[in-house]
Order: C-alpha cells, then sequence, then structure tokens
C-alpha cells in the first residue's frame, strides 16, 4: 500500500476471523509499535475507536480497514515529518468487548424461551 506516489510503499497484513474485529499490520519497512502511534499493545494498528463505533460483522474490509489503513499511513509519514500525529486519537486504555460468536447467540436465545 503506498498513500502517494512519493511515500513509502508498505507491505501490510489483514487478518480477519468470522465475528471479530480485523486487525492489521504493518509488515514492511518495520515499524515499532508505540501508543502514541496508534498502535494497540499487540502491534495491530488502531484504525477507529471500537467504544464509539464496535466493529459491524457486516462491514466489507474494502469499504472500512482498506482506506482506513491507508489513512493510518498517511497520518504515519506526517507524523515522520513533524513529530506530532494529526490524525484524531482515542484513549487506549480500557477494556475491549468481545463480540458475541453465534453459538454464544443461540444458547443465550435458547435460555430466554
Amino acid at each position: 500500500m503506498q498513500t502517494t506516489e512519493t511515500s513509502t510503499a508498505y507491505r501490510i497484513e489483514v487478518v480477519y476471523k468470522p465475528w471479530t474485529t480485523p486487525k492489521v499490520h504493518i509488515l514492511d519497512p518495520a515499524i515499532q509499535p508505540e501508543r502514541k502511534l496508534h498502535f494497540f499493545d499487540n502491534g495491530t494498528l488502531c484504525l477507529f475507536d471500537w467504544r464509539e463505533q464496535p466493529w459491524q460483522k457486516h462491514w466489507n474490509l474494502a469499504d472500512t480497514i482498506i482506506p482506513w489503513t491507508a489513512e493510518w499511513l498517511l497520518y504515519h509519514e506526517l507524523y515522520l515529518l513533524t513529530g506530532r500525529w494529526l490524525g484524531r486519537s482515542a484513549l487506549h486504555s480500557g477494556v475491549k468487548r468481545t463480540e458475541p460468536k453465534p453459538d454464544d447467540q443461540q444458547s443465550e436465545q435458547m435460555r430466554s424461551q
């Protein structure tokens, strides 16, 4: 992924499993994960505030994760030039809600009947 003609080309990895939030890693060039650069502790990119809007399983990766990753990379390039993160920010603390799996939903429905 390359955000502009003159920017660095990045190799990214998107990992998506049904009923979970996609995870994006920068594979090359290596970027040292830091919270001030909007990384989570596991080294994945912080692309949206899951507390404000949790991941929706009907969202399309091409309409969400891919453009959000390009935007993150653009802000990273600006950070390299200015030393400041110029994009939107969210606190990187708090407990992340787990998303229910189909079996959990079915079990809950059966208990309520």
